[in-house]
């Protein structure tokens, strides 16, 4: 990309968007084209190739569509597989048709199968059966990755497949629609607040996870975009891995409380464990600058500020 590109940032109200346009920023960007999704509905097909005949984005970032945590997986798959094909069929065939030089599809780390070869090596994909609790969503991401690479082989075009670990940071959702960090964030500080003597999770706390900071995800997808020279699927992974236990434990020392964490074992945990390996983006020079306990600090004082006014840590 030069600076004077036209770059379009699907979602960037999403919090993996607006980190995006901020790296943008950082990197000189001039011409960032932004639509809300009150300016245009994403599942429209018609409305996004207006846009795309209109705006001539040259580079796309397109990681859009619903998604969450466990609960919402399985409390919403039709609507989440149903949303997103139709969101990534309109973007991806409108990036075709209209002559976009490169896109970057960012998928999470569940269209991976469940039992994979840990780290998981991005020649993983699709060798096995995806978690059951976000199959649905899990499905049109898959279908997305092998949607960019079916128009590569049949058309030419460069549209690159992103696998994301699990991403937290400012902005995140702290609902129980949300990912699991911010979600498990948001009971210990409530817990820490109103003086409750437990905390009750979902699962084990046994499954690990590869938390990244969505700052440094969105330096790795930029970096990715400028560098990045082929088509096949990259991981944009990085972050530290944690049990969801020690993670927990970690949000309870940085919120000060002093109660229990519970695990109600009857709810499930998801995959047992999803490190994505990231030999690709290291070889590209990505290094990444928050660790996870200035991430955990950082995401805090957002919850702290956002929801009680009281701000986070002294």
């Amino acid at each position: 990309m030069e600076k004077t590109s036209r770059v379009y940032v699907a979602r960037h109200e999403d919090m993996v968007g607006a980190a995006i346009v901020r790296a943008l920023r950082r990197e000189g960007c001039e011409n960032i084209i932004l639509r809300d999704q009150e300016q245009m509905d994403l599942s429209d097909e018609k409305q996004v190739g207006d846009f795309f005949k209109q705006e001539r984005p040259e580079y796309v970032f397109c990681f859009a569509g619903p998604h969450g945590g466990i609960c919402h997986n399985v409390a919403y798959p039709a609507d989440l597989i149903y949303l997103n094909l139709k969101i990534q069929c309109a973007v991806i065939h409108s990036a075709y048709k209209y002559g976009v030089k490169k896109l970057l599809f960012m998928a999470g780390s569940c269209g991976y199968p469940r039992e994979s070869r840990q780290p998981i090596r991005e020649d993983y994909f699709m060798e096995g059966k995806m978690e059951p609790t976000s199959i649905a969503y899990s499905t049109a991401k898959a279908a997305g990755i092998e949607m960019c690479q079916a128009y590569n082989r049949q058309y030419g075009v460069c549209f690159v497949p992103v696998a994301l670990p699990n991403y937290y940071g400012a902005g995140d959702d702290y609902s129980d629609n949300g990912h699991v960090l911010a979600g498990v964030l948001r009971k210990i500080a409530a817990a820490a607040e109103d003086g409750s003597e437990s905390v009750i999770l979902w699962g084990t706390g046994e499954p690990k996870r590869q938390f990244m900071y969505v700052d440094d995800l969105a330096d790795a997808v930029v970096l990715i975009m400028n560098r990045y020279q082929e088509t096949a699927l990259i991981n944009a992974a990085g972050g530290y891995e944690f049990t969801i236990a020690e993670m927990a434990e970690k949000i309870k020392e940085i919120a000060g409380y002093k109660g229990f964490v519970v695990f109600d074992i009857s709810k499930p945990d998801g995959a047992a464990r999803k490190l994505l390996d990231h030999s690709k983006l290291l070889s590209l020079g990505f290094r990444e600058k928050i660790s996870f306990d200035q991430g955990l600090r950082l995401i805090y004082e957002d919850y702290m500020t956002t929801f009680t006014g009281k701000g986070g840590t002294e």
